[in-house]
């Protein structure tokens, strides 16, 4: 094992170069490994970090599932050997992984590194070698359980278990490459605002230049996968670092519909013929990928475990009809769209519409809001990501509200639906609280948020309220139900909003504008 050592302290000694940069050392390193502190050029570190009882992975401090979809959560075994999948992990660090169900064992390629895993056997081949790991790996399902820390060292990582926080990390020194060089940040155009430019933009030479951008990173199933909001949308997109998980098309976070919308405008400015066929067929996947019932899963197609939700979190399903009815109303930048697409349009627009008020929550007797996410069968309320448990949203249920606004003579059934959404937003209101932050150095991000009384505070509004009672809930990562913000993980009270503010504006604004024209004298506002 003398190879892992030395792979180990050449990390260990590249991780304290780096230290060293922001600041001085208090030791100096010694001359014998002064040669392997010096960390390679073209080389950037990254470090992954697992805790128990959590089902995810961070990476240099974002994070990630552990298996997508899925809750899987690393297990413990006798001395402190963590023990979990991880192909997710080496394909993020931009590594390859193939699973051999006819054998049960696994190939990981990473950094230069080949490493060939056997359920039942402690044998690892690296490379032209063999090495002895500290734990046999198990086959579960179509994955294969490994003993982290052990696969890591084999794979040149600095690893190190934390038993305060019950946590395991390994830094990686990786080669930068497609796969790990980050997309550029910043500039006048960022997958946020791509499409809230003003009209002339997208007849301007920049316009041209994002929809060229958008064409070049459409999936061959016509969709596109999710960008973190801060991409520059002006340069090209590295379609190698959207491997794996990351390069999956879906609706989360306005995905695909942003896109047809900048293509739909691209081919109303310039006329041509790669935009309208670029944009037909992100709409053919947005018609492929509605369930009957009228609902979009997050992901599409091959959804995995909780990704097969029908899902109104992050306004999925409100900006996808919102996309629906304006092709189906036939607006300027959707004039071109031909009849046959037209029709399936609005067939899908209906189909959704009826979703929306089928899928209404009763609690006590009483109409409410929405949940989250729902049973992609059955339109039961669900559990989304571990922390997302069955409940109805007093944040995700405000745009569903808004796009149920925005119809043009709505039905009814439609005004009742707003109707009761709205008393009961207005009773789920909480009063003479707020949330505050608190700065922190000695935390790990240097602050947290608590809740204090006063009574001059505007209302505010739970993300989630039970489906028993209609009182708000909380959780972490352990999907264990909580009634007390202050007992949420630190984790997750810092890194998730729990409180929304959105329902303040539809209810002071918003509705007053819409009742005063749909419903005259039939105010539900206390």
């Amino acid at each position: 094992m003398q190879r892992i050592v030395f792979n180990s302290l050449a990390l260990l000694g590249a991780a304290l170069v780096c230290a060293a940069c922001a600041g001085p050392q208090t030791m100096a390193p010694s001359s014998a490994s002064s040669a392997a502190m010096v960390r390679p050029a073209n080389t950037t570190l990254l470090t992954i970090a697992l805790i128990m009882g959590e089902p995810n992975f961070s990476m240099d401090s974002g994070y990630q599932e552990l298996e997508e979809g899925l809750y899987t959560m690393p297990e413990l075994k006798p001395g402190k050997r963590m023990f979990a999948p991880i192909q997710d992990i080496v394909t993020l660090l931009g590594g390859e992984y193939q699973f051999d169900p006819a054998t049960s064992s696994a190939h990981y390629r990473l950094n230069g590194q080949q490493l060939a895993l056997t359920a039942g056997s402690v044998s690892a081949q690296l490379n032209n070698s063999i090495s002895t790991l500290d734990l046999a790996p198990e086959r579960r399902g179509g994955s294969l359980w490994v003993p982290v820390a052990s696969v890591f060292d084999l794979l040149g990582a600095y690893t190190k278990w934390d038993e305060a926080r019950q946590r395991l990390s390994a830094t990686f020194i990786m080669p930068v490459s497609k796969k790990t060089e980050d997309l550029a940040k910043g500039g006048p155009v960022t997958e946020s605002t791509m499409t809230t430019q003003a009209v002339a933009f997208y007849a301007s030479a920049d316009g041209r230049k994002l929809a060229d951008v958008v064409l070049g990173y459409q999936n061959k199933d016509g969709g596109w996968p999710k960008l973190d909001r801060n991409v520059n949308m002006l340069l090209p997109i590295n379609t190698a670092h959207l491997s794996g998980v990351k390069g999956k098309s879906t609706i989360d976070n306005d995905s695909t519909l942003k896109q047809v919308r900048v293509l739909a405008r691209a081919y109303t400015a310039f006329g041509e013929d790669k935009y309208r066929a670029a944009f037909n067929r992100g709409l053919d996947y947005l018609l492929a990928a509605q369930l009957q019932n009228g609902g979009w899963q997050q992901f599409w197609p091959d959804p995995i475990g909780y990704k097969k939700r029908i899902t109104f979190n992050d306004d999925a399903i409100a900006n996808a009809l919102e996309v629906m009815r304006d092709i189906s109303a036939q607006t300027e930048e959707f004039r071109f769209v031909d009849k046959a697409r037209l029709a399936r349009a609005k067939d899908s627009f209906q189909r959704g519409l009826d979703l929306i008020i089928k899928t209404q929550l009763l609690v006590g007797g009483k109409k409410t809001g929405w949940c989250a996410q729902y049973d992609e069968a059955s339109l039961a309320p669900v559990t989304g990501r571990s922390y997302e448990l069955p409940s109805i949203s007093g944040h995700e249920s405000v745009n569903v509200i808004r796009f149920l606004m925005s119809l043009d003579k709505p039905s009814p059934a439609v005004v009742q639906t707003i109707q009761d959404a709205v008393a009961w937003l207005d009773s789920a209101k909480l009063l003479g609280q707020k949330r505050v932050k608190k700065e922190d150095r000695t935390l790990e991000w240097g602050a947290d948020y608590v809740i204090v009384k006063d009574p001059k505070a505007p209302p505010i509004w739970a993300r989630f309220y039970d489906l028993d009672k209609g009182q708000p809930l909380f959780t972490s990562r352990d999907g264990i139900k909580r009634t007390d913000f202050s007992e949420v993980a630190y984790e997750r009270r810092v890194k998730y909003n729990w409180f929304s503010e959105a329902p303040r504006e539809l209810l002071g604004q918003d509705y007053p504008q819409w009742q005063q024209r749909w419903a005259p004298g039939h105010s539900v506002l206390k």
